[in-house]
């Protein structure tokens, strides 16, 4: 009913169209950070810090954004930056990411608007959001503090997510077949995301109980969108059997089937190695 509502006040006025697409499309990169900071960033409230506003100092500032109007500590800012390729380099990564989640959103809303919407996909879609602004934000802040030993470590899991997450958008169209091929794809990522995981902190910091509650609710963020991207690509490629009249097992091949294992099992070694 709402779906039909909306179609008929968007043929009306495609204006309106626009300004919901606008909204769709900015709501996540702006409610995340509000979110993070603002509810999750509370479990570390015991460690925040009183800030003087009056009596500030910090010699770590090139004061170069303010054009020689202001020297030395100078006066509280909300945000300080410095002329790096650093700072460059996050403020690109930024913009990366805000324009992605906004073109993203709109793709959906989209398909949304057009009826051809593989709903399993969108779920896959916002479980995939958690683990990918939290790339964001854990390499946003190696690159701050010079931190660099982590990186490529990161940069396995931020890559490979990227890939499983243009798949997901890809097959988010009914138009688009969902072939086995293509969910082998997001399962033997999801597969080797699942692996590494256990094999690194999960088994510990949660079903042993031996971490924090920030690390339990980390570690939960990661693998339950990592076992929704093997179970749901599994119940679509049961739905394209279905229609096929075919048991599932049979629509994949030898082949197909040892590069999902490999591409897990590389995952996996990648992630002891890095």
């Amino acid at each position: 009913l709402l779906q039909e509502t909306l179609m008929k006040s968007v043929a009306a006025d495609p204006i309106l169209w626009k300004c919901i697409q606008l909204s769709l499309g900015l709501a996540l990169p702006i409610l995340i950070p509000y979110l993070q900071f603002g509810i999750v960033y509370q479990l570390w409230s015991q460690h925040s810090v009183t800030v003087k506003r009056e009596h500030c100092q910090n010699s770590c500032w090139d004061t170069n954004f303010k054009a020689g109007y202001e020297t030395g500590a100078g006066s509280y800012k909300h945000v300080y930056f410095n002329s790096t390729w650093q700072a460059g380099a996050m403020w690109a990564m930024t913009l990366m990411v805000v324009i992605g989640c906004y073109e993203s959103v709109k793709y959906l809303a989209q398909l949304w608007m057009a009826d051809s919407v593989r709903w399993r996909m969108v779920i896959l879609f916002l479980s995939a959001v958690y683990p990918h602004y939290y790339a964001f934000w854990a390499m946003w802040n190696y690159i701050n503090d010079d931190f660099y030993s982590q990186v490529t470590h990161q940069l396995l899991f931020t890559s490979t997510e990227l890939v499983s997450t243009l798949m997901v958008l890809h097959l988010a169209d009914t138009g688009t077949q969902a072939q086995p091929v293509k969910l082998l794809v997001i399962i033997g990522i999801a597969g080797g995301h699942v692996l590494a995981a256990g094999w690194d902190q999960f088994v510990g910091n949660v079903l042993l109980q031996e971490g924090g509650l920030h690390q339990i609710l980390r570690d939960l963020g990661f693998m339950l969108p990592d076992l929704l991207h093997i179970y749901l690509p599994i119940k679509e490629l049961q739905i394209y059997a279905a229609k096929r009249r075919i048991f599932p097992a049979y629509l994949i091949s030898n082949k197909m089937a040892a590069a999902t294992l490999s591409t897990s099992a590389a995952i996996w070694l990648l992630s002891a190695i890095l």
